[in-house]
């Protein structure tokens, strides 16, 4: 990691926070299983290793290894055998093959997203498959595992390709004749029986589902969305039932990132895949009933996570989860005092936002802070209806209900305003700097990384032309229009820049989608007004996965900039060894 221009303030909190981090990422991180023929592949990444790597396992073994009655957040190495890969490639996505003994396995360098197709097997060298790169697309195997199909290239521009194994060439396949324009869509291959089939997500037209049968395309009825597990949330947490039957029970800021039914002869197993701050991500098998999570690391002891609502200027509840230390908290459920507050968003495209699972909260928590994860208007935590209220003509809305929310925590004493960091990544930088912008009374600090902030000129991004719809740039909106909120436009018509809060702009090295001149342009902008503004460059990064160690050390210049900003707000009040 190298900074640009100067030290980012709080480089001698660097090494309190590295340390508070290293301590809370020591359980390994665990992926999905997936099965065939009796076997499993998943992903496991240990501490201290700097990616995942893939591994094979007997099925009944991995769920004896992972049994939730066996204390899984304990388990200490995998079970099976790694595979091999080529030296200095990172797992973007696989697939077992159906007789359980292969994996087609997305591999990449960590400096680029589109990646390579190989196949995997224990005890043998990789075998690459020609043809073009693909994009987080999974390959789908044939059903007697003679060749695969590749959804290849980056989107909008994307094909389907046909590797009989063995064979060293590719079929290219056309799209069905009805898809049309694929800009802005998300899609994705399937094998549903013996067929393969494709997928279209479309914010704007919704989801479209074809087979491919007999050598041709037919349309299919898309997925009604209807599932026999389902995950019912409340203020206390998330329960996950089976076919209506409760099994499991989540804190408030644990959450579901994946799972998947697995029918045997005399029994059905639920694996559950969990994310949390105490536990990054958990894998498990459950065979009965489970009243709770009693091994979500140590939220039932000394950390609390709380979900609240705050209401928004037009009258609308904003949900937030509010992260704690107990002894934080007073017999009312508000804090004793005021308290340094990192508060994140990202409010767009319909995702949904929530309490990272990453070890930067429970450290940041350790060292005396609040971490507050807002659910804005403009993601999809509530709906369809939830993403089109922050969406196109309607993004300002996005903007402004985190600015209600800085507003909601200062009026109940979760913090002060020059107490607050505001902390987004990718469309919540956006929203984060925007804010900042419109409203620098509300935020003593921000941070953004790699942050949307020039929503006029999309096509300057990488992936700027998927993002139309999001902006009302597809008709809906002008330019003007979107200059209202977009950060490189919103600085422009400020002639002094004194008065708004600290900003730290983070930039990852090889980032596909965003365009990092703009982040330059803004953090130069602001000190030519007169402002504070600092950019934090990461050489080896990208958007996408990146390695662990780096991700640490990013962790901790962040959480020193923001305990440095509020501790220079309110001397002694700020997070600190």
């Amino acid at each position: 990691m190298s900074t640009i221009e100067e030290a980012v303030p709080g480089i001698g909190l660097r090494p309190h926070f590295r340390s508070l981090l290293e301590r809370w990422d020591s359980t390994p991180r665990q992926g999905l299983p997936q099965f065939a023929s009796g076997q499993a592949a998943f992903l496991w990444r240990g501490p201290g290793e700097a990616f995942a790597s893939l591994h094979l396992a007997d099925e009944a073994g991995l769920r004896d290894a992972w049994n939730v009655r066996r204390a899984h957040l304990e388990v200490a190495a995998p079970p099976g055998v790694r595979l091999p890969t080529p030296p200095g490639t990172i797992v973007r996505g696989f697939t077992i093959s159906p007789n359980g003994t292969h994996i087609a396995a997305l591999l990449s360098t960590s400096t680029s997203e589109l990646a390579e197709t190989w196949i995997l097997a224990a005890g043998t060298q990789p075998v690459h498959i020609p043809g073009a790169a693909a994009w987080y697309a999974a390959p789908v195997w044939e059903p007697d595992g003679g060749g695969i199909w590749v959804l290849t290239g980056k989107p909008p521009f994307q094909k389907i390709n046909r590797s009989p194994l063995g064979s060293g060439h590719f079929q290219e396949l056309p799209f069905p004749a009805d898809l049309g324009n694929t800009t802005g869509s998300r899609l994705a291959l399937a094998r549903v029986g013996e067929h393969l089939r494709l997928v279209a997500k479309n914010p704007r037209t919704g989801t479209k589902e074809w087979e491919l049968a007999s050598g041709a395309w037919r349309t299919v009825a898309a997925a009604d969305g209807r599932n026999r597990v389902e995950l019912v949330s409340d203020h206390h947490g998330t329960t996950v039932t089976l076919d209506g039957r409760p099994v499991y029970r989540l804190s408030p800021a644990e959450y579901v990132s994946s799972f998947a039914v697995q029918p045997r002869a005399d029994a059905t197993d639920l694996w559950i895949q969990t994310a949390s701050p105490e536990r990054p991500s958990g894998v498990f098998c459950v065979d009965e009933p489970v009243r709770s999570n009693k091994n979500s690391g140590d939220s039932s002891s000394h950390i609390v996570h709380r979900k609240v609502t705050a209401l928004a200027s037009d009258g609308v509840e904003i949900p937030l989860v509010i992260s704690a230390r107990a002894s934080d908290i007073g017999p009312d459920g508000f804090p004793v005092r005021p308290l340094p507050l990192i508060l994140t968003c990202y409010g767009g495209f319909g995702v949904t936002h929530r309490t990272e699972a990453e070890p930067s909260v429970p450290a940041w928590l350790e060292s005396g802070g609040v971490y507050v994860a807002a659910q804005l208007r403009g993601g999809g935590e509530m709906g369809r209806d939830w993403h089109e209220a922050g969406r196109g003509p309607r993004k300002m809305r996005t903007i402004l209900d985190l600015i209600d929310v800085a507003g909601y925590l200062a009026d109940t004493r979760w913090t002060t305003p020059a107490q607050t960091v505001a902390f987004g990544a990718s469309h919540g930088g956006l929203v984060v700097t925007a804010a900042a912008l419109l409203s620098p009374a509300s935020f003593g600090g921000v941070v953004a990384v790699a942050p949307l902030l020039d929503t006029v000129d999309l096509h300057r991004h990488g992936l700027g032309k998927q993002w139309q719809h999001e902006f009302g740039a597809n008709g809906e909106c002008s330019a003007h229009d979107r200059a209202a909120y977009s950060p490189v436009h919103l600085l422009g018509g400020l002639s002094s820049a004194a008065a708004l809060p600290p900003l730290l702009c983070c930039l990852l090295g090889y980032d596909e989608r965003v365009d990092n001149s703009a982040a330059v342009e803004v953090v130069t902008g602001i000190r030519e007004r007169g402002g504070r503004a600092w950019l934090l460059h990461e050489d080896g990064g990208g958007h996408g996965q990146r390695a662990a160690p780096d991700v640490l050390d990013f962790s901790a210049a962040v959480l020193a900039f923001a305990a440095s900003i509020t501790r220079g707000a309110r001397p002694g009040s700020a997070p600190c060894p």
